[in-house]
């Protein structure tokens, strides 16, 4: 053989070994397992009355809420209600996260919780909220991501607040 066909065939040997790793990996993650979050909380950031909004959505809803992203919502004066209008072909269908609420003051430096919806190995988008120091804005996070460990722990989520002109 020549020594060009043996680095090929060397490297086609490396790429099936590393195929078949990824493999035993994927095929090792139960999807029936629940997730365990456990999110960093800086508690300055938040009113001491707050209660700190954990929303969370599972992969299925990330996909309805993608395909009916553009839906819209208006009010009807004449009817007094709103209407949802989506483009030709599109059904819009509602999607409830799972939420849990804890009072800041129950936080020490970080919330532990464990999802009911999303299981090891599924997307998933966390949205923390809650209202801010002033008394007026609110702080929050957001990641979307895959549930790669049953024991998920984030060390920084790039805290945002809102900057309404408080009294």
């Amino acid at each position: 053989m020549k020594k060009s066909q043996l680095v090929s065939l060397a490297l086609i040997l490396i790429l099936l070994s590393i195929l078949s790793a990824c493999a035993e990996q994927s095929s090792a993650i139960d999807s029936s397992e629940s997730v365990t979050f456990t999110v960093p909380i800086d508690a300055e950031m938040f009113s001491e009355e707050a209660a700190l909004r954990f929303t969370l959505w599972n992969a299925d809803q990330l996909e309805i809420m993608k395909r009916t992203a553009n839906c819209a919502v208006s009010y009807n004066a004449e009817l007094q209600k709103e209407e949802i209008h989506c483009p030709e072909g599109v059904e819009y269908e509602e999607v409830t996260p799972e939420e849990i609420i804890i009072p800041v003051q129950e936080i020490g430096k970080s919330a532990k919780f464990e999802s009911d919806q999303i299981r090891l190995g599924e997307r998933y988008r966390l949205l923390v909220t809650g209202l801010s120091n002033d008394n007026c804005n609110t702080t929050s996070a957001s990641i979307e991501d895959i549930a790669q460990h049953v024991d998920i722990t984030f060390e920084d989520l790039g805290w945002a607040t809102t900057e309404m002109g408080c009294p």
